[in-house]
């Protein structure tokens, strides 16, 4: 990415997401290679690179990181779920289609009723909003700057993750799911 760019995506995350650590250990580095993730049941009309999204998020959980002031050790890594990311996309096209930024839809949706919604049977959940013309790596990037964005990521009760960008908007869904009986 080149610093032009990096500079034009960090004040747009300014006026959407309250970022109070600058700290370099913010930064996603790409880990060691590992095996592919495996994507299955991706929405087609998401326009997104999963692949770079799932090793930005796994290469920070790997190392740990700082989220405000809080140390945050490191946890296991994340698979892509395509329920997740369904949601997620939903999510971010009713934001971008009735013009708002908010975890609550305008419809009363929570995050919770819109992963019943596509049929992820939760235990955990988190959900990170974002909003402004950006790639995958700087929508990480400001996510980490937040420290409770930042804290979604590392929390190691999260086992998958997917990302939905429709116009500016960016949603992720973290989750777990409940065990099958």
């Amino acid at each position: 990415m080149s610093g032009k760019t990096f500079f034009i995506a960090i004040p747009l995350f300014m006026a959407v997401i309250s970022s109070c650590s600058k700290r370099s250990d913010l930064a996603p580095e790409l880990p060691d290679p590992i095996a592919p993730a495996v994507l299955t049941d991706t929405v087609k009309e998401n326009h997104i690179d999963r692949a770079i999204l799932i090793q930005l998020v796994n290469g920070v959980r790997s190392k740990g990181c700082t989220c405000g002031d809080q140390k945050m050790p490191p946890v296991g890594p994340l698979t892509w779920n395509g329920l997740l990311e369904k949601a997620a996309y939903n999510h971010s096209k009713d934001m971008t289609d009735n013009k708002y930024f908010d975890h609550n839809g305008l419809n009363g949706s929570t995050p919770g009723s819109r992963l019943d919604a596509v049929g992820y049977n939760w235990k955990y959940y988190g959900e990170n909003i974002a909003n402004g013309n950006m790639d995958e790596m700087a929508v990480v990037l400001g996510w980490l700057h937040s420290p409770d964005h930042c804290r979604n990521i590392m929390n190691g009760n999260f086992l998958e993750m997917g990302v939905g960008k429709y116009g500016q908007s960016w949603t992720m869904e973290l989750g777990a799911r409940m065990a099958a009986h």
